[in-house]
């Protein structure tokens, strides 16, 4: 058997970072680095670009049913506060720590690890497998599992059933919320105003560093907590910074000139800044009807503000039970006209959800799997987005399922070392379960 833990220790240096504020991207140093770790495991890479991303596959099995197995190897930013270089696998405890060792390299290594027994249940069986990992999962998988998509259609591949390896704890993860970002936009307005200046500290509170697992009357979000001191004291707002690392990860800490229009003196203000700081508690309670059930509802964490000198940028990150953003966008835009604030406001994302059956044959059968392994059969909804969106709303059987991690998006990410083992064993096993005849 190919270790999966030599092979993860392997892709961390890889340093896949993507980073659209700073114009990241996994570069060709990180795409022939998983090129080559595919080959150590047996596999002939293929490559699909789009918009300078690769989505590397490679397809083994020429009959039906298609089962798609989907992993990410880019990573977030590692961010302030870790312990020891990010980018350095470090094993203590039973545990690998570095940037990806959860999400997702520690997938994308356990997979390329069983590609060989997976491709003997092919030839005992038939059926076709594609085993393909995307390089744009963090930044919502258009340029990535959305051309896999296209790709397999086109080429009569198109999957009866989908193992999206991006899920956690090994649990069999059967429903997703819809990922969207609101964008809001305020012109800077500086004006000169009674009052004096106070600087102002918030930080995080949550344990979680990623945005869609945000519990709101559980966790403190430091730009909501102090958005909320600003309308309710009725402050100023003079400047604004933070930990700011990108739109689905939350700041560590949010700092903040504001000005007490109640104190003797005169400072300087920034309307429009204000404004916008202003937004952040009602926005951040959107309410719509929801198009299908979710035990999460609507999350909405305020996560990424940037100025250019004449303008003040805040992206919103939204997961709700959706199918598309018109209701969100209806909602945002009723706001901002109740509260009267000088804004302008943007929609996007809604690119699709996760939802299958727990009757589907895909979640009976991965429950089977998990019960021979002497595994919990745990089926559940979780939080974050994943590339099985761009699936499941084509009627794909699609679940989501991965090793056991922390501190995903955090500082000091780990895995879990006797889960990999695990993981790989559960993704052979379902398949000869999919395979078998009914």
């Amino acid at each position: 058997m190919i270790d999966p833990l030599d092979l993860l220790r392997g892709l961390i240096p890889l340093r896949c970072v993507n980073d659209p504020s700073t114009g990241l991207k996994p570069d060709n140093t990180c795409v022939k680095g998983v090129e080559e770790v595919m080959r150590r495991g047996g596999m002939d890479p293929r490559s699909l670009e789009s918009g300078s991303f690769y989505t590397l596959f490679d397809v083994y099995g020429s009959g039906k049913p298609v089962i798609l197995y989907l992993a990410h190897y880019d990573v977030v930013p590692p961010g302030p506060s870790w312990s020891f270089d990010p980018f350095t696998p470090r094993e203590v405890g039973g545990r690998l720590y570095g940037r990806g060792s959860a999400d997702d390299l520690g997938n994308v290594a356990v997979l390329i690890s069983a590609f060989k027994d997976m491709a003997k249940i092919v030839d005992k069986y038939g059926g076709t497998i594609v085993v393909a990992f995307s390089g744009d999962e963090e930044i919502g998988g258009a340029n990535g599992a959305r051309i896999l998509r296209e790709y397999l259609r086109s080429n009569k591949m198109f999957p009866s059933y989908m193992v999206n390896a991006d899920g956690s704890g090994m649990v069999v993860i059967n429903r997703r919320r819809n990922a969207f970002k609101i964008t809001i936009e305020a012109n800077a307005r500086r004006a000169s105003v009674k009052g004096s200046i106070m600087r102002v500290r918030r930080e995080l509170a949550s344990r979680s560093y990623h945005a869609a697992y945000f519990i709101p009357g559980s966790d403190v979000h430091p730009l909501i907590d102090l958005a909320r001191e600003v309308l309710e004291k009725e402050l100023l707002v003079s400047s604004l910074g933070g930990d700011f690392v990108k739109s689905n990860v939350l700041p560590q800490r949010v700092w903040a000139d504001l000005v007490d229009p109640s104190k003797v003196g005169e400072a300087a203000a920034d309307l429009g800044l204000t404004d916008l700081v202003k937004l952040v508690p009602a926005i951040t309670r959107i309410s719509v009807d929801l198009d299908f059930p979710s035990i999460y509802g609507i999350t909405a964490t305020p996560n990424v503000y940037s100025f250019t000198g004449s303008k003040h940028v805040l992206e919103i990150d939204v997961r709700a039970p959706l199918k598309d953003h018109v209701k969100l966008e209806r909602a945002a835009r009723q706001l901002v006209e109740d509260l009267q604030l000088d804004v302008s406001i943007k929609v996007s994302g809604g690119g699709g959800y996760l939802n299958t059956p727990r009757t589907s044959k895909i979640v009976s059968r991965s429950v089977r799997t998990l019960k021979r392994l002497g595994l919990k059969d745990s089926v559940v909804e979780r939080a974050g987005a994943s590339d099985s969106r761009y699936f499941s709303p084509e009627d794909v059987e699609a679940i989501d399922f991965g090793p056991i991690g922390g501190n995903i998006h955090g500082p000091d990410e780990y895995v879990e070392i006797w889960s990999l083992e695990r993981a790989r064993a559960f993704y052979i096993g379902v398949l000869e379960e999919l395979l078998l005849e009914d």
